[in-house]
């Protein structure tokens, strides 16, 4: 015998499982969820618990006039007995009345569906079957401007702008790289695997926004020229800040290129011959694939000595296999541990690529309790810095 608890489950799983072809195709679908009655038998042997069931589902009933209970009479060796077999829904706004978080999420998803249909151009349903959750969590303000992005892009679809240059309000790199796959769906657009879907704080890449018409901006790289004859080739420069295509054109032939996580840092570097420095790619590490000038040098890496630092070591291996990593290991962190800090930081685990000292270093990072430490690469001294990097690029 259930009880309504139990069936409000059942009807909270049938509503997760089917909202979005009843949202689609406007169908009023009834639906019944059996009650497992008690036979004759089990009525005759426990009459006074089918009594308390049946008026438990009477007084549920009574509470909520959408709610139709099907009975049957079983005749047992006490007498008659009315007990209950169903309860019977006949449309999907008498299901979700019986549940108020049911309710609301039915009512929110009619109003942004019509929304959506009445969209320029119209929508597809099977397009938006796979989004239509996204699109109900939506906020509002977030909602707004999905609206206002699909009808923009309906009537620009090649207008060869930036994020940041559409006249959509509220509309920004982050909430395109978050809701870009919404957008397209609304757009009839075929979705492509996105190389940024993974990390919707990152720029989008030209991949991204092609199918939007729009244009990405150009990826900047920072690298210092520490030979004093590479500088004289570009008028004296020594640090440059320039576009991938740019720093990917310059004469150079370095014996050894340094990779610094960060741009103090890589300001230790000394003029050294044939030397360059990139600093600065945060997560944009797939510049590294583009830089011809890189293949033919000794590859070295300079990170943080924390989780995330050996993560993007990881990264940069996985593009350059044979870089090889400095100031990144147990002993440097041993010997400067009373520079570091708690890391509170969430961490992506490092591609499997660490050497054996890498993963000791890893190791050696979890303090007690499952807390771990961080040592920036800007906290360690520069004498010893500098000294270091020197044994290591002069071997």
């Amino acid at each position: 015998m259930h009880n309504p608890d139990h069936v409000l489950d059942q009807v909270r799983t049938r509503y997760r499982k089917n909202w979005r072809d009843w949202l689609l195709h406007s169908a009023d679908t009834q639906s019944s969820f059996p009650l497992a009655p008690p036979s004759a038998q089990a009525i005759a042997r426990e009459s006074d618990a089918v009594g308390r069931w049946v008026r438990l589902w009477r007084n549920w009933s009574e509470t909520r006039p959408t709610a139709r209970l099907r009975s049957v009479m079983r005749r047992t060796v006490v007498g008659t007995q009315e007990v209950f077999t169903h309860l019977d829904l006949p449309t999907v706004d008498d299901l979700v009345e019986l549940d108020q978080e049911l309710t609301e999420h039915w009512l929110r998803a009619n109003a942004r569906w019509a929304q959506l249909r009445a969209l320029p151009g119209g929508v597809v349903d099977e397009r938006l079957r796979p989004y239509l959750q996204q699109i109900v969590d939506l906020d509002d303000p977030d909602f707004d401007i999905l609206l206002d992005a699909t009808k923009w892009f309906t009537e620009n679809p090649r207008s060869g702008l930036t994020v940041r240059q559409v006249p959509v309000r509220g509309m920004h790199t982050k909430w395109l790289a978050r809701n870009r796959r919404l957008v397209l769906a609304c757009l009839n657009i075929a979705q492509q695997p996105s190389t940024s879907s993974d990390q919707p704080d990152e720029g989008l890449e030209q991949d991204d926004l092609d199918p939007l018409g729009l244009k990405a901006l150009p990826v900047y790289v920072d690298v210092i020229l520490a030979d004093p004859a590479d500088r004289a080739l570009i008028g004296g420069l020594r640090h440059l800040s320039a576009p991938l295509p740019e720093i990917g054109a310059l004469p150079l032939r370095p014996e050894i290129v340094l990779i610094v996580e960060n741009k103090e840092s890589a300001y230790l570097v000394p003029d050294r011959p044939r030397t360059v420095v990139v600093h600065s790619l945060g997560n944009n590490l797939n510049v590294l694939d583009e830089i011809g000038w890189l293949d033919s040098a000794r590859q070295l890496y300079w990170g943080d000595l924390d989780r995330a630092g050996l993560t993007l070591l990881s990264r940069a291996r996985a593009r350059l296999p044979h870089l090889v990593s400095v100031l990144m290991d147990p002993a440097t962190l041993e010997e400067h541990r009373a520079l570091a800090v708690t890391d509170q930081t969430r961490a992506d685990e490092p591609d499997p690529n660490l050497t054996d000292v890498e993963t000791a270093t890893l190791a050696a990072l979890a303090a007690e309790h499952g807390i771990y430490v961080r040592l920036e690469q800007e906290r360690l001294p520069s004498p010893f810095v500098r000294d270091q990097l020197s044994r290591v690029m002069d071997t």
